[in-house]
């Protein structure tokens, strides 16, 4: 049994803690006043429960990663990442489900940060800008190609850290908007639970929980990983909580006209609208290059050996970083134009890869590798959360899918 030694154990609880609320808070809060939207009181509701569930589910991620020794009955963290457990529950094909399903997750997060940017620019131009969405949407992707092409972790790091600043700041100002005009607020304007409409709230919650792929490489990161289980909760529960608030201040301040991408609600102020898009803006910018850099290195693991004569080293490689990258910017550009719903495409993407990710697999995992030590409860609540993930999952693919369809219709 190898011991798969962390070098970098250097991070304190704090700045673990810091980054794992960054993360769960990230682009996803953005949709979280849709979510009420259409949710209502039960989407507030299942953000504390959905938070939990990620919350327990992350541990038993975590979990999946250290076995004892049968000789020296230690612990031992024998696997360091996500595909790594998959690889083990399923072995030969499990770590490329889990690689391809976060593929899927991150590559959506681009196409949904240009459907973000390019929402808010067309909003706030089309009064006085002859440009259509379509045109916006063209723009913004040639604004971010450029970053595609970065190849140093570090400098994206760094461009992380800004774009997390700049989404606190964005935050900070939307929700300063609605408590302004708290004389609006009415609980008649939080809606009704509709089953029709429940599902996509749900699923732009889950999506915005959607961390799992990187708790593994945080716990790491930990100088006292036996402090990681409480970091966790308090996390999640400061996430929940920050989400729940403005969620619902949104939805107290603007009823049904909440619109998927909350900065437009801000268009009767100029200082505010101008304050939020360009914080958002920057945030967008910044944070764009960290899932595409992610797709583009598996991409070129996965494809790469094909073309040995386009491989790095080789004196064509220039050919193949263009093609590559400005490949996976157009398609995203392309589905960004045929999909231009930031929380309906937000709801669909995470009804998929938040049930995978954050329900499913941690808890199959945790059930094949500990099935002999766990007791009967622990094993009918990992179950539950199973089935629960499969159905609310299920049903917010469907209905987000369905919206979908009906908004094509109707753009059409």
């Amino acid at each position: 049994m190898v011991e798969k030694e962390c070098r970098d154990r250097q991070a304190s609880a704090v700045l673990a803690g810091w980054n794992v609320t960054n993360l769960i808070q990230g682009m996803g809060i953005l949709g979280v006043p849709y979510a009420v939207r259409e949710g209502g009181i039960a989407a507030v509701i299942c953000i504390f429960i959905v938070a939990v569930f990620c919350d327990v589910t992350g541990i038993l991620l975590v979990d999946c990663l250290y076995e004892v020794s049968p000789r020296s009955k230690l612990r031992k963290r024998i696997r360091s990442s996500y595909p790594d457990v998959g690889e083990a529950v399923w072995p030969g094909v499990g770590g490329r489900v889990v690689s391809v399903v976060q593929t899927i997750e991150l590559y959506a997060a681009a196409i949904l940060y240009l459907v973000l940017l390019t929402t808010m620019f067309y909003q706030i131009t089309n009064k006085f800008l002859p440009l259509t969405l379509n045109e916006w949407a063209v723009l913004c992707s040639i604004a971010v190609l450029p970053s595609v092409f970065i190849t140093r972790l570090s400098l994206i790091a760094w461009m992380s850290m800004l774009a997390v600043f700049s989404l606190m700041s964005a935050l900070a100002v939307m929700v300063a908007y609605c408590v302004v005009r708290y004389d609006q607020w009415t609980v008649d304007n939080i809606p009704s639970f509709d089953i029709n409409t429940f599902p996509v709230g749900f699923g732009i919650v889950t999506f915005s929980y959607c961390a799992h792929a990187v708790f593994p490489g945080i716990e790491g990161s930990m100088r006292e990983p036996k402090k990681f289980n409480k970091m966790m909760h308090v996390s999640f529960f400061i996430s929940a909580a920050v989400k729940a608030l403005f969620g619902v201040f949104a939805v107290l301040t603007f009823g049904l006209a909440t619109e998927q991408v909350f900065t437009i609600n801000l268009a009767g102020n100029v200082g505010f609208n101008t304050a939020a898009t360009a914080f958002v803006a920057t945030n967008v910018l910044f944070s764009f290059p960290l899932p595409l850099f992610v797709v583009v290195e598996t991409f070129d693991s996965t494809v790469g050996p094909y073309f040995p004569h386009l491989k790095k080293g080789t004196k064509y490689h220039w050919f193949w970083l263009i093609l590559t990258r400005t490949l996976l910017v157009t398609f995203a550009l392309f589905i960004a134009l045929v999909v231009p719903h930031f929380g309906l495409l937000m709801g669909f993407v995470g009804s998929f890869t938040g049930t995978c990710l954050s329900f499913g697999f941690p808890c199959i995992a945790h059930l094949k590798l500990r099935w002999n030590s766990l007791r009967w409860y622990h094993i009918m609540a990992e179950i539950l959360l199973i089935v629960f993930g499969v159905l609310a999952g299920g049903l917010g693919f469907v209905y987000s899918g369905k919206a979908l369809v009906d908004s094509f219709r109707t753009f059409q």
